[in-house]
Parts: structure tokens; C-alpha cells; sequence
């Protein structure tokens, strides 16, 4: 506050209000705009800094705070608010995942491949596409369903594929050890493909649609062993065929939703 040359004050007395500290210097009398607004806005006044004491109690600066404007926003104490917009950013925020989901399985394939050795990624080669319990690619009919029901389907592919990917890295660990990227990237699958069957379920339940019956146990214990036991070929070649699986679910799921989010086909 700059002062005007040769004007003296008595005392200065320092408040704290909105979380800024601010100086009012004054004689001793209540300045008369303080005293309209203290009268307009019910405050019971100021309370002067007292040496010893701090925060709060000395400054007594609560009571000028006036209430707010309006009340808090309760979607569920006014029946009128549509709940429209906020499916729509689930709906988008589950989208969104699902395309960034999408280039990390892209990623995750070419790096599988690559630490595999021939034939895996030479030219012309293609290898079996062996079944996985729990689990098989999207069927041609997929598009053709109502959205709820694809979207039930992806769920369910992605609920199954975290013990196929954590079965798929245990085994990398044993051929591949150095593979640390590797290794790494199949972990966070994993994990991805739990949050984004999370974020899908929660989309269901924001439409409405029925929730899921109890799911059998996954067989990935089975796999596992079949895995040991079946050489190191065909655990390289079913790994393949997981990791293509989870790029082809992810990416599945990112056009379903597609199909909700705002600006996408009708």
C-alpha cells in the first residue's frame, strides 16, 4: 500500500483472508466502506494481531468470509440434471484409453517378435494359430451385434487375458532373461487390459446393460504347465498367439466404443 507523503498512522493492523495476507492501516476508527460492508455482509468485524498470537484465533478473519454464491452441485439432489454428459466422458475417457492401448499391443507384438529368433519375423513366415483356453479372436459377426453386447465381449477378453500374459511373461523369463523391456511390457499388459475391462464394465453399467454372470476360473495354471511341457517352439509360438490376441481385443474394443463416443458413427 503506498502511502501518501506526510499522512501518519497510529497502528497497523495485518489480516489474513482468502489465504492472502494484506495490511490495512487506520487510526483507530472504522473506515466507513469496512463498516457498509461488514454491515452488508453480516461480518461481525476484524479482530486485531495480538503479540504471542497467531493463525486463525488471533486474526478472527472466518467470520469475514462470506458464504458462497451458490450451493455445491449435487447431481443427485436435482432430479432435472441430466446424467448425459457424464456418460459421455466416460464413454470417452474409456475410448481414449483404448486407442493408446492399442499402440502399446502394437508395440508389444513387435518387441515379443523380435526377441524370438527365426523364423519368428522372417519374411513369409506364419506361424499356427494354436486355441487358447478362455479365449479366441473376435468372430466375424462381431461388428454385426448391438454395441452393449460387443462390449461384453470385449470385457470378458479382456478379463481373460491378464493370466494368459502373466503366463506368456513367466515363460519369456525363462528363454529371454535379458529381455528386460520385454518382460516389462508384458507386465503392464496385464495391468492394461484389467483397467481398461474395469473402465468397459463401468460404461455397461452407466448404460444400463446387465452385469456379467460369475466367470469360470481361467485355465492359465493349465497353460502354464502345457507350456512347460511342450518345448520351447510351441510355448514361442503360443506367446505370439496371446499377444496377438490381446492387440486384436484392445483394438477391438477401441472401435466398439467408437461407436459411443461423440462424433463417431451412428
Amino acid at each position: 500500500m503506498i502511502l501518501g507523503q506526510g499522512t501518519h498512522f497510529r497502528r497497523t493492523t495485518v489480516w489474513q483472508m482468502s489465504g492472502a495476507l494484506f495490511s490495512l492501516s487506520w487510526n483507530g476508527t472504522e473506515p466507513a466502506w469496512l463498516k457498509r460492508w461488514r454491515i452488508q455482509s453480516g461480518a461481525s468485524g476484524f479482530r486485531k494481531s495480538q503479540p504471542g498470537r497467531s493463525g486463525q484465533e488471533a486474526r478472527g478473519w472466518g467470520a469475514l468470509i462470506p458464504p458462497p454464491l451458490f450451493p455445491p452441485e449435487d447431481p443427485q439432489a436435482d432430479s432435472s440434471i441430466s446424467p448425459l454428459p457424464h456418460l459421455e466422458s466416460k464413454i470417452q475417457q474409456t475410448h481414449s484409453l483404448a486407442r493408446l492401448l492399442t499402440k502399446y499391443a502394437e508395440q508389444l507384438l513387435q518387441e515379443y517378435v523380435q526377441h524370438q529368433g527365426d523364423p519368428f519375423g522372417l519374411p513369409g513366415f506364419s506361424p499356427p494359430r494354436l486355441p487358447v483356453a478362455d479365449l479366441s479372436a473376435p468372430a466375424p459377426g462381431h461388428a454385426g451385434l448391438p454395441v452393449p453386447e460387443r462390449l461384453r465381449l470385449d470385457e470378458a477378453a479382456l478379463a481373460a487375458l491378464p493370466p494368459l500374459l502373466d503366463v506368456v511373461r513367466r515363460r519369456q523369463a525363462e528363454l529371454n532373461p535379458r529381455a528386460l523391456r520385454l518382460l516389462r511390457r508384458l507386465e503392464d499388459a496385464a495391468r492394461q487390459a484389467r483397467a481398461l475391462g474395469a473402465a468397459v464394465e463401468a460404461v455397461l453399467a452407466a448404460l444400463g446393460a446387465e452385469t456379467r454372470g460369475p466367470r469360470p476360473e481361467p485355465a492359465a495354471a493349465a497353460i502354464a504347465a502345457a507350456t512347460v511341457t511342450a518345448g520351447v517352439f510351441p510355448a514361442k509360438v503360443l506367446g505370439l498367439r496371446v499377444c496377438g490376441l490381446y492387440r486384436e481385443w484392445v483394438s477391438r474394443t477401441e472401435a466398439d466404443l467408437g461407436q459411443l463416443a461423440p462424433g463417431g458413427p451412428a
